[in-house]
């Protein structure tokens, strides 16, 4: 039987340890999609490139405040350093699909939401899929 206190605030502290992660490897993610270097995001910033780097592997945290920076430079909206695409890694761990196909569908999902005819989006939609392997599933 588990304690009272159970183990929630140690999975809660991973998860966020992870979660801090993530969001640096998706600025990573589109920081390289933006051909921008470590130091080019930096100096944009203000801070060091050593900065960037520590939010890229997640052993600094990013605040708020700053992501919203980085996403403006960036050009992308904040919530897409949370929803980048993830695989489960080798070590078990997760880790940041970081291929140029991920990079191109997210930009196909940005410009679709950004079509607000919706016969045009759903010629667009049916554009894709005629595109699609037919055994594909």
């Amino acid at each position: 039987m588990k304690s009272a206190q159970g183990s929630g605030p140690v999975d809660r502290r991973k998860r966020s340890r992870m979660l801090d992660a993530e969001v640096g490897q998706s600025i990573r993610v589109h920081r390289k999609n933006a051909k921008m270097t470590l130091q080019g995001l930096a100096d944009r910033l203000g801070i060091a490139y050593q900065q960037v780097q520590k939010y890229e592997t997640g052993v600094n945290r990013v605040g708020a405040g700053r992501l919203m920076e980085i996403a403006e430079i960036l050009n992308v909206p904040v919530a897409s350093f949370f929803d980048t695409p993830h695989v489960p890694g080798e070590d078990g761990g997760i880790s940041v699909v970081d291929s140029e196909a991920a990079v191109q569908g997210r930009q196909v999902m940005v410009a679709f939401l950004r079509i607000k005819d919706p016969q045009k989006r759903t010629a667009a939609l049916a554009y894709l899929r005629s595109l699609l392997d037919p055994e594909s599933p």
